[in-house]
């Protein structure tokens, strides 16, 4: 029998995503009263970060071994996060990943024009209205994967639109208003792993926490340096990769806390960090994603 995952660490969080939908679909279906559906609604919402770090991790190294259950798999989670299918490629592997040290180009840039760190809200709610302004910026330089974008958002948004049509308020409460809610909570995530850092080197631009709750939650996103430097490692290698970069890792970049503000170091209030080392990553050109093997759809 054909391998289904790629990594079997994917197992636990498939059978998450699973149940998160199982949960949606019983309530959706047999539930009547509307106050027990935003009660189910507001429990799920309260453990969102699970299919959201889910999803993003599905969406550097796909979970299934056949394209056809990554692209239901990636449906099903835009039911769970808001998120369609390619949006995450499109706007955070081949925006975000290759451009997060130029705060000129980065999609989920943290500077203002004058060169100031802009405030957490403005950040979120900006942040939130522009992101598909800005994968249609992107997209046009990956036409392959733009096309691929709009042809499964189209695909997610008409399985959303069936449940609306059976039951719009049911509909609206399980699926359509946590989206936005998701939206600004992976934002404000965002936000906190790189704003008011020093983004000469790969080393320097990312917080990091090594606290076992943030990274059960986050699916070991807490190693975010190690992430940024090599986005196609899966993330069950993540500690690995992050142990071998820590001796040349400043300290106030790393803390121990669920809360990554808690890493001390601002850039505009320390300055640069000395000895901080420069890592010089390949960035392919824009066709040459077109090349990459699925299982690589990430790119720095």
């Amino acid at each position: 029998m054909r391998q289904m995952y790629r990594y079997k660490e994917d197992r636990l969080p498939s059978a998450i995503v699973l149940i998160f939908l199982t949960i949606q679909l019983a309530t959706f279906f047999f539930i009547d009263s509307l106050w027990i559906v935003a009660g189910v609604m507001l429990t799920l919402l309260s453990l969102s970060a699970l299919p959201g770090s889910i999803a993003h991790n599905h969406h550097h190294v796909p979970t299934f071994m056949a394209p056809w259950m990554n692209r239901v798999y990636e449906v099903v989670l835009f039911l769970e996060t808001g998120v369609p299918p390619y949006a995450w490629t499109l706007h955070h592997n081949v925006g975000h990943h290759k451009d997060y040290l130029d705060q000129a180009k980065d999609p989920s840039h943290w500077r203002l024009e004058n060169g100031r760190v802009m405030s957490r809200v403005r950040y979120d709610v900006t942040g939130a209205l522009r992101i598909y302004p800005e994968i249609w910026r992107i997209g046009r330089a990956y036409p392959e994967m733009f096309r691929r974008f709009k042809l499964w958002a189209s695909v997610s948004l008409l399985v959303l639109g069936v449940f609306v049509m059976i039951d719009p308020v049911k509909a609206l409460l399980l699926f359509v208003a946590p989206m936005p809610i998701m939206y600004l909570g992976l934002l404000d995530n965002t936000y906190m792993q790189h704003s008011d850092l020093d983004t000469s080197s790969h080393l320097t631009a990312s917080r990091n926490t090594t606290s076992r709750l943030y990274n059960l939650i986050s699916w070991n996103l807490g190693y975010h340096t190690a992430h940024h430097l090599k986005p196609h490692v899966h993330w069950s290698r993540l500690p690995a990769l992050d142990a071998s970069l820590v001796h040349r890792m400043p300290a106030g970049v790393r803390c121990d806390s669920v809360l990554l503000s808690a890493c001390h170091y601002r850039h505009s209030r320390d300055g640069a960090v000395p000895a901080a080392e420069v890592i010089v990553l390949p960035r392919p050109q824009p066709a040459d994603v077109g090349l990459l093997p699925e299982a690589v759809r990430s790119i720095s």
